[in-house]
């Protein structure tokens, strides 16, 4: 607990210097599904942005994650962008999980599969997406991290 309350420290106070280079490129918001909890969105290029998240996962304890993502524009609506990506995470892998004693740390690797639609004239976006994850330690296995996330960027 101790760790994750040190990275989410570390994250908030990261946060404003990204927000002041570029105020219309960084998303702040929420998260709901697996996990439930806070999202940032840093966005580089228009193709290319990184993800953090933090938040509970279905009563069974805390996942932080950061993903790399690439937004392809493969629908007729451009304001729905599809992405995938990669990246890692600390903490449970999702639903389908294997037990493992949760006061260890549990690092692994996952996939981002997404839509993030950008509202038309507002600084907000909505994305829904499927994450599927390999549990690397304590313990090996799978499982499925699905949520939503709405962000505003200030």
């Amino acid at each position: 607990m101790k760790k994750v309350s040190i990275i989410t420290l570390l994250l908030l106070t990261l946060a404003p210097a990204a927000f002041s280079e570029s105020p219309q490129k960084l998303g702040i918001g929420l998260v709901l599904g697996a996990p439930t909890g806070f999202s940032l969105k840093y966005w580089e290029s228009s193709r290319i942005a990184y993800q953090g998240s933090i938040g509970a996962m279905f009563g069974r304890g805390l996942m932080l994650g950061a993903d790399y993502l690439v937004h392809e524009r493969i629908f007729r609506n451009h304001s729905a962008p599809f992405y995938y990506g990669a990246g890692l995470f600390l903490g449970d892998p999702g639903l389908g999980a294997p037990s493992y004693s949760h006061g260890t740390l549990a690092l692994g690797v996952r996939a981002a599969f997404g839509v993030d639609y950008l509202v038309r004239d507002y600084p907000f976006d909505i994305a829904v997406e499927l994450g599927p994850a390999l549990l690397l330690t304590p313990v090996t296995g799978m499982g499925i991290q699905l949520s939503v996330a709405f962000r505003f960027y200030p």
